[in-house]
């Protein structure tokens, strides 16, 4: 009797490894394939947010079709409420090398990019109403350039340059008070539809943008980088 005990307690045993096991097996990381995705607090519950395409979550638990995900993200402080300025060594991120000891090089470099998050969603709403899929925006600080990424269907090559030239013009005007930066850039497909969103690129100086305001083609063409294969070769402006 004891060894019969004894072997369904191992058994017992043997069968809560086996779930442990495909418990962890199951957990996975998974990457958002819409445009973008509602995160709800339970499954059928609020909305507390959205996650854009290509974010990466990792899986740790499911309910019917929803799945509970952890994130690792970060979040402007001073949106939240009760935060305050800390003094932390992450906070503190300061230049050794500099002529003026203890410079915060975080302020300098993250405020353009605050005050570009500011703007994401009109940027979104503009391009999701008048020129394709959005695909993101983003702030490179060693060229002082902004990028804006969309997708777009099938339309004639001359169409998507018009597009990339008053993209940039609306962009321009969305952000110029709030943020600094030298040039646009613009990322999409190749104009009939096919092709990854970067493959077709279109970089204009700001001061050139503002002078065109999205109007004169020919112009555009002739003070713009461009490259239809994601920025091997280029044509126009300094490539001449």
């Amino acid at each position: 009797m004891k060894k019969t005990g004894k072997q369904l307690l191992l058994l017992l045993l043997g069968v809560i490894g086996g779930v442990g096991v495909t418990q962890l097996r199951a957990a996975r990381d998974y990457e958002v394939a819409k445009p973008e995705e509602n995160i709800r607090a339970a499954p059928e519950g609020r909305q507390i947010g959205t996650l854009l395409e290509g974010a990466s979550i990792e899986e740790v638990g499911r309910d019917g079709r929803w799945v509970k995900f952890a994130l690792e993200a970060w979040i402007w402080g001073p949106s939240l409420e009760g935060y305050q300025e800390g003094s932390s060594a992450a906070d503190e991120i300061t230049d050794s090398t500099g002529p003026t000891p203890g410079l915060r090089i975080q302020d300098k470099e993250r405020r353009p990019r605050v005050a570009l998050s500011a703007h994401l969603d009109e940027v979104r709403e503009l391009i999701v109403a008048d020129y394709g899929r959005f695909y993101g925006m983003q702030r490179d600080p060693d060229l002082n350039q902004v990028q804006v990424r969309f997708r777009v269907s099938e339309i004639e090559p001359e169409a998507l340059e018009r597009r990339q030239m008053r993209v940039q013009h609306a962009v321009l005007l969305l952000l110029a008070d709030d943020v600094e930066f030298d040039s646009l850039r613009i990322e999409t497909n190749r104009a009939d539809g096919t092709g990854e969103v970067g493959v077709e690129l279109a970089v204009t100086d700001i001061a050139d943008i503002r002078r065109l305001e999205g109007k004169d083609l020919t112009s555009w063409r002739q003070v713009t980088r461009r490259s239809a294969d994601g920025g091997k070769t280029w044509t126009g402006a300094e490539s001449q």
